[in-house]
This record gives structure tokens, C-alpha cells and sequence, in this order.
């Protein structure tokens, strides 16, 4: 049992609700999941991994195209970039949270909580708030 350090990133994208998902701790596991309406598409796992990118296939008004999810760990953060159709997205919600668990556990959902200065996410500059 490790202390799991987590952030997560929620988009609303017309009637869908995306989640992406990072955890890591300090001995150097990292894991990330990508959850379309609470259900998980993608995920991975695995030890020192700087960066993660999900792609998945998506149904816009227009047609067919695809969403791209980049993870990327900072020195003192983890930054997600989402893109869909070539158009960046901004999550609606950052949240963070801390527990501990083993290695590809996730912590319940009422324990996610909004993200603040120190929990090793991106947060957005006071003007980029969405």
C-alpha cells in the first residue's frame, strides 16, 4: 500500500461527461485512466513515465473525429492538454485528492475534491479561468 497522489480533469462535451484520471507516487508508479460517462476506455500504468496520450474515436456533429487527451508531468505539477477535432478543450472541473491504496486502485468518488495551489495539477492562470 502506497500513498497515491491524484488529479483528474472533467470535460462536459455535449451530453457526455470525460474524466481523465492521474495518480503517481513519490517511489515513481504513475497510472491515468480516461472515463467516457463513469465508464473507463483507456487506461495505463506503469513505473517513471513522463507523459501519457490517450486517443479516442468521436462522434461530433459533424462526424466522425477524435479525442486526444496529453498527460504531461511537470517538475512540481501534472498538465492536461484535451483536444477534440483539432479544437482545445478546457475542463469544466479540476479536482485532486489523496489516498491510500495499491498500485491501480482509485479512490472513491466522493473523495475527489476542487483542486487547489499544491496538489500537483496545472491549474490555470486567475485570467484563464474558465
Amino acid at each position: 500500500m502506497a500513498t497515491l497522489i491524484g488529479q483528474r480533469w472533467l470535460y462536459r462535451i455535449g451530453n457526455s461527461t470525460v474524466c481523465v484520471d492521474n495518480a503517481f507516487a513519490w517511489s515513481g508508479w504513475g497510472q491515468e485512466r480516461l472515463l467516457v460517462n463513469e465508464e473507463t476506455v483507456q487506461q495505463s500504468s506503469g513505473w517513471f513515465q513522463p507523459s501519457q496520450t490517450f486517443a479516442e474515436p468521436w462522434l461530433t456533429r459533424f462526424g466522425d473525429d477524435e479525442l486526444t487527451v496529453r498527460l504531461i508531468g511537470r517538475i512540481m505539477s501534472v498538465q492536461c492538454d484535451a483536444v477534440l477535432a483539432g479544437v482545445p478543450l478546457k475542463p469544466d472541473e479540476r479536482l485532486a485528492t489523496r489516498w491510500r491504496g495499491s498500485r491501480g486502485g482509485w479512490p472513491d468518488e466522493a473523495d475527489w475534491r476542487a483542486a487547489r495551489k499544491g496538489d500537483f495539477i496545472a491549474l490555470p492562470q486567475s485570467s484563464d479561468q474558465p
